[in-house]
């Protein structure tokens, strides 16, 4: 799971910059919030699993002193996004080109934090000419079935048992997003998440109520359709082939990591590092899974936008 962010102290004019817009392409409805630099730098950003744009709001401070324009897509049947999905993480690609032609973009990098990774670099493998950078935040290597390391923390190798079974018994993912939702929908359900978190991310959390509230809301956003749109993001994230190969990416890669991370061990960084052409590793010590929340700035910075 990824939640969200950090809550700028100019929060009347992050309000502003959270609203929502939705854009109707020929085969769908695609919904998007703007951060950061209006006439910026543009950088799509794709959120995690369950995620929403809310996530977005984490770059906006960071963007606008960057001059960095920063548009969050909602993936299918999360927020304003409708259904269907594809069948795998790169057809999600053609409708980002849509809306990248709509909004005028000829050129953008990409961020993916979490489950968003794997878009990220569908989007790098298929649109090259028009994708200069990427940057991977706490993102899954590919899903290949992994032993369940015995150095992994006891949060670390519960998740990889849990996602191993998924990917023999793909026909459980609904069941577990519909479980998932009633969660999220309970009162107190966000708190029942956050003591699943690895023990760095809930330090981070503790005493921190504009991040509590903006993760409530990003959980909130994710589920108002249903659990549908969980349940096709876990599918075609951790069960199915992702549709390219890592090879094809030949852009820059920045991967970003908190080597304390429960969520998405570390090991999958190394995986990402190790297969893509152009990729760069960042560890973070003592960072969990939540290490956008902090580190916004410099994930922008590594991606050199300037000299894209």
């Amino acid at each position: 799971m990824t939640c969200w962010a950090r809550v700028s102290p100019r929060l009347g004019r992050v309000s502003a910059a959270a609203a929502s817009r939705t854009i109707a392409l020929p085969h769908c409805r695609v919904g998007y919030a703007e951060y950061g630099a209006e006439h910026g730098l543009p950088v799509l950003y794709c959120h995690g699993v369950p995620g929403t744009h809310v996530e977005g709001e984490a770059f906006d401070e960071a963007a606008r002193a960057a001059g960095v324009r920063v548009i969050a897509v909602d993936r299918p049947g999360m927020a304003g996004s409708s259904l269907p999905a594809g069948q795998r993480v790169a057809d999600w690609v053609a409708t980002v080109a849509a809306l990248a032609d709509r909004l005028g973009l000829a050129r953008f990098s990409v961020i993916g934090v979490s489950g968003g990774g794997p878009y990220a670099l569908a989007i790098a493998a298929g649109l090259p000419q028009r994708v200069p950078g990427v940057a991977l935040v706490s993102a899954p290597a590919p899903l290949d079935a992994q032993a369940d390391a015995a150095e992994l923390d006891p949060v670390a190798r519960r998740r990889r048992r849990g996602l191993n079974m998924l990917r023999r018994i793909p026909f459980l993912v609904h069941p577990m997003a519909v479980e998932m939702s009633m969660v999220v929908r309970r009162q107190k359900g966000v708190a029942g998440l956050v003591a699943q978190m690895a023990p760095v991310d809930r330090d981070r959390m503790h005493g921190d109520a504009e991040l509590t509230a903006k993760l409530a809301e990003n959980l909130r956003r994710s589920f108002e359709q249903g659990s549908r749109g969980f349940a096709t993001d876990i599918r075609l994230v951790f069960t199915r082939d992702w549709g390219f190969a890592l090879t094809d990416v030949t852009a820059p890669v920045q991967i970003w990591h908190g080597e304390a991370d429960g969520n998405v061990p570390a090991d999958d960084a190394h995986r990402l590092a190790a297969a893509l052409p152009h990729a760069r590793i960042h560890l973070v010590p003592d960072a969990g899974h939540l290490l956008f929340v902090d580190r916004a700035a410099d994930i922008l910075a590594s991606l050199a936008l300037g000299d894209a």
